[in-house]
């Protein structure tokens, strides 16, 4: 069987330098305003899957 190999330390240094990359010009405005946008997303992403899983549970 093969095994699955993740390199955790490289994922987690390539989703950081994503991030800084996105914001290393931002003001903190700018960063507090795309937080709360990535956040609603999610959320909404999180809610369209368990309606999904459960219909007729909104």
């Amino acid at each position: 069987m093969d095994e699955l190999c993740v390199d955790a330390v490289a994922m987690v240094r390539q989703i950081r330098d994503a991030g800084y990359e996105r914001l290393k010009d931002a003001t903190p405005a700018e960063e507090v305003r795309y937080s709360q946008e990535a956040a609603a997303k999610f959320r909404a992403q999180r809610e369209a899957a368990r309606s999904a899983r459960h219909p007729g549970n909104s």
